[in-house]
């Protein structure tokens, strides 16, 4: 677990050397709310929280519509996310999950401000996304299966799709999951974002 945070620690800091030297806004960050639908029994519905950090690594300068103009990000994903207890447990006990998810972000937005038709749509295009997840249990009844309440790490990871609009709003969304001992589960997730 300690090898799993001083890689990530190393990544948040080292993001913004690659960030494109001139561009008047080098980087945006991004706070973020969405829902989850996890695809697993027993905590099946989940809230997120976070924020993302990402600097404009490279970039095509637009000419015309469809010419794959854009710019690529790397970067930084955090968030808290909170999975609730929907079904019925085997011993009665409903656990709660918290996870807090520490991801390197990449992302190339192609530019639609040119496209017929796109109205608010600016930009839209793909990411990655993966890291460590410090995972936590609790369950609601202490007097069952109290030794269950753990805190642990776990790989995580996701891809998915990003829309920014006028007015800095953007949408995110995609699939991602954990991997670990006793943590292994995949979602989807949809995210609001404000871009400052």
């Amino acid at each position: 677990m300690k090898k799993m945070l001083v890689i990530a620690a190393v990544l948040l800091c080292t993001c913004g050397l690659f960030a494109k030297i001139g561009d008047p806004k080098p980087a945006y960050i991004q706070p973020t709310f969405g829902i989850g639908a996890a695809f697993e029994h027993w905590n099946q519905f989940g809230v997120t929280v976070g924020a993302d950090i990402d600097w404009n690594v490279w970039e095509k300068a637009t000419t015309k519509a469809h010419d794959g103009s854009g710019k690529m990000y790397a970067g930084i994903d955090l968030a808290f996310e909170y999975w609730i207890p929907t079904g019925d447990y085997p011993d009665g006990a409903a656990t709660h999950i918290m996870r807090l998810p520490i991801q390197g972000n990449f992302a190339y937005e192609f530019d639609t401000s040119k496209m017929n038709g796109a109205g608010p749509l600016q930009a839209v295009g793909p990411w990655y996304s993966m890291g460590v997840s410090i995972d936590f249990a609790a369950n609601s009844d202490s007097d069952i299966n109290d030794h269950m309440d753990h805190v642990d790490a776990s790989f995580v990871w996701g891809l998915g799709a990003s829309l920014s609009f006028t007015g800095n709003w953007a949408l995110k969304a995609g699939f991602g999951g954990n991997a670990g001992d006793g943590w292994d589960e995949s979602h989807f997730m949809a995210e609001a974002a404000y871009r400052f």
